[in-house]
């Protein structure tokens, strides 16, 4: 199984504390306040809050190298379907092809994950996986009107960046939380399919606006597991979990939203 090096020269030529320096002392022994940048602050021996400095900053790099494609690329595809009317008609009137691309992104992802660690692999099932979901996304987003579509995306971003900003910087060990909210998102989908028999626009609303809450809190508990759970060698599984709390945010946002200036 390939490995992949997350030190690069100016990593290597920085004056950084190694990672026998972060084991000498329990985090927090002097008494100061503990983040994610700290070296201090340690997990587990193989997750990235362990990790040299260096390390930590090269897998954030990768993760958002990474999630900056997938999120180009999706916004591509919603573009273009969106703004060629015969490809926005044809995906429309087409419902199979939303069900193509759902079904064919789960199967990839299953893939993906079994070939995480596994380069190139991993990295050809990443851009078909992200494809297949930027098509799904462009064709919920080609039934909706501009103005909403351009809301849901400023909202989502603005939501986005104060949760990760919060995550990042708290001490609090969210993964004790992970059990409620499981059991939550059981109650949610159970609720999901009651709505599908009684198809109520209150109902929906609702559903829109606890489907929000519940992705803005996975994205919190998420992002808490990446850093100080994962492996600086999990960068694929780490790049999927965030895109699709952050897709999943924004659709529910874009439903409410679509709801609101309905009314």
């Amino acid at each position: 199984m390939a490995r992949i090096p997350l030190l690069s020269d100016q990593d290597l030529e920085a004056d950084l504390p190694s990672y026998e320096d972060t084991q000498e002392r329990p985090a927090g022994a002097d008494g100061a306040e503990t983040s994610f940048f700290s070296s201090k602050r340690v997990e587990f021996e193989d997750s990235v809050a362990a990790a040299h400095v260096s390390i930590r900053l090269a897998f954030l790099r990768k993760v958002f190298g990474i999630l900056a494609f997938q999120f180009g690329a999706t916004f591509a595809f919603c573009l273009v379907i969106y703004l060629t009317p015969g490809v926005r008609g044809f995906i429309q009137n087409q419902s199979w092809i939303l069900l193509l691309t759902m079904f064919g992104s789960i199967g990839v992802l299953m893939a993906m994950f079994v070939h995480a660690r596994n380069v190139p692999y991993n990295y050809f099932l990443l851009g078909a996986w992200t494809v297949l979901q930027a098509l799904t996304v462009g064709a919920i987003v080609s039934f909706y009107e501009v103005e909403v579509v351009i809301q849901a995306l400023l909202l989502t971003s603005v939501v986005v960046g104060g949760l990760f900003t919060y995550t990042l910087q708290s001490k609090r060990d969210f993964q004790k939380h992970y059990a409620l909210v499981y059991t939550v998102s059981c109650v949610f989908l159970v609720a999901i399919l009651l709505q599908v028999l009684i198809m109520s626009p209150i109902m929906d609303f609702v559903m829109s606006v606890a489907g929000a809450l519940l992705f803005s809190v996975y994205l919190i508990i998420d992002v808490d597991m990446i850093m100080n759970h994962f492996s600086e060698e999990d960068y694929i599984i780490a790049c999927c979990t965030i895109y699709m709390d952050i897709i999943g945010l924004f659709l529910r946002l874009l439903e409410i939203l679509d709801a609101i200036n309905r009314n």
